[in-house]
């Protein structure tokens, strides 16, 4: 792993967590914060070049970055730790930006009162704008290369692993537009229906009982690991990065894979996906619509927020499959080459640099 770590130590509470900045070519970062019992500094490493690979993408200088915070104690001990952890971030508040990711919420970031709630920050219709953000660009990136294959939404089946903040918004993006959801998995299990689930009611029972909704939602519990086995036209990753392996692959049953997770390919998975025939579109390309609540559409109201989020993150999809479909590569490859240009073009004579941050060809 490239890149320089910060260790984040407060013994007093407890609190054990680091920043990984993946690169210095540009002198701010920026990546959310995780807070999970087994979070390592390798999964965040990964996940910070995620974010390097997603802010090139969008042609944006930052660096990218990533916060994890390891805790597995009770709510009182999490606000102590938590708030233990924003004060050891106050010295580096000018080089690292960061915000909500796995275990984390808006509210844990203090906004300041005095001034008008930021977008990201927001609820809308019961969902938090920066769940709904990423959301609707995982919806709009599957739509479109559900388009270029000739199908559409209306009817399309999409299954979603791991129905958190980013799934629940997907899922809704997705029924919203004529869609349907057949399947939705969290660490507890899964519950399918090819008929298509009520989205809405899974959303309700998700905030009555976390994770183990799936114990409440009608359907017979099944493993979770068979989420990757049903028959459907999309299928989301939406876990813990490396979800789906080249075994995943081989057996998946679907036309697209459109992450909400980032880094959610093990090594070959592309590749294989590739091979039979699966658009397996980029993390950095599909999930991108967190960022652009931060950066494009802040002063438009939530809807036509979403809308023009949906809109940037198709356009950037339709851009990526173009180029794939011409380079005769995986949609990957594509983008990722896309960036490392505009990269090359902002840090001219950082040629090294740069290509230690791709994958080597």
């Amino acid at each position: 792993m490239a890149g320089r770590v910060i260790e984040l130590r407060d013994e007093a509470v407890g609190l054990e967590a680091f920043v990984v900045v993946d690169h210095e070519l540009f002198p701010v970062s920026a990546g959310g914060t995780r807070m999970a019992p087994d979070v390592s500094v390798e999964e965040v490493g990964r996940l910070a070049r995620a974010m390097t690979w997603k802010f090139a993408a969008l042609q944006l200088e930052y660096a990218g970055a990533k916060a994890g915070v390891r805790f597995a104690g009770s709510p009182d001990e999490r606000s102590q730790v938590f708030a233990a952890y924003l004060r050891a971030l106050e010295p580096y508040a000018e080089t690292f930006l960061t915000g909500p990711d796995l275990g984390t919420n808006p509210s844990d970031f203090p906004v300041d009162h005095g001034h008008e709630v930021p977008l990201w920050a927001r609820d809308f219709e019961g969902l938090g704008m920066d769940d709904l953000a990423a959301g609707h660009g995982v919806k709009a990136a599957a739509a479109e290369a559900l388009r270029r294959a000739g199908c559409h939404v209306e009817g399309a089946t999409m299954a979603i692993e791991g129905f958190g903040k980013v799934g629940a918004g997907t899922a809704r993006a997705w029924s919203q537009a004529g869609g349907r959801v057949v399947g939705a998995s969290t660490v507890y299990g899964l519950v399918a229906d090819p008929n298509g689930l009520d989205v809405e009611a899974l959303i309700t029972l998700r905030a009555r009982h976390g994770d183990r909704f799936v114990e409440h939602a009608g359907p017979p519990l099944r493993l979770r690991e068979e989420l990757f086995r049903l028959e459907c036209d999309v299928i989301v990753p939406g876990a813990r990065p490396g979800a789906v392996t080249t075994d995943v692959a081989r057996d998946l049953r679907c036309s697209v894979v459109a992450p909400g997770a980032n880094a959610p390919y093990a090594s070959g998975a592309v590749e294989t996906l590739h091979e039979r025939g699966i658009i397996a579109l980029p993390d950095f390309v599909a999930n991108a619509g967190g960022v652009h609540l931060y950066e494009s559409v802040e002063s438009l109201a939530p809807r036509a927020a979403l809308a023009r989020i949906e809109e940037l993150i198709a356009d950037a999809t339709a851009r990526v499959l173009a180029r794939a479909e011409a380079d005769g590569t995986t949609p990957m490859a594509a983008a990722l080459a896309a960036a490392r240009a505009w990269l090359e073009t902002q840090r001219p004579g950082e040629g090294a640099a740069i290509a230690a941050l791709f994958p080597r060809e």
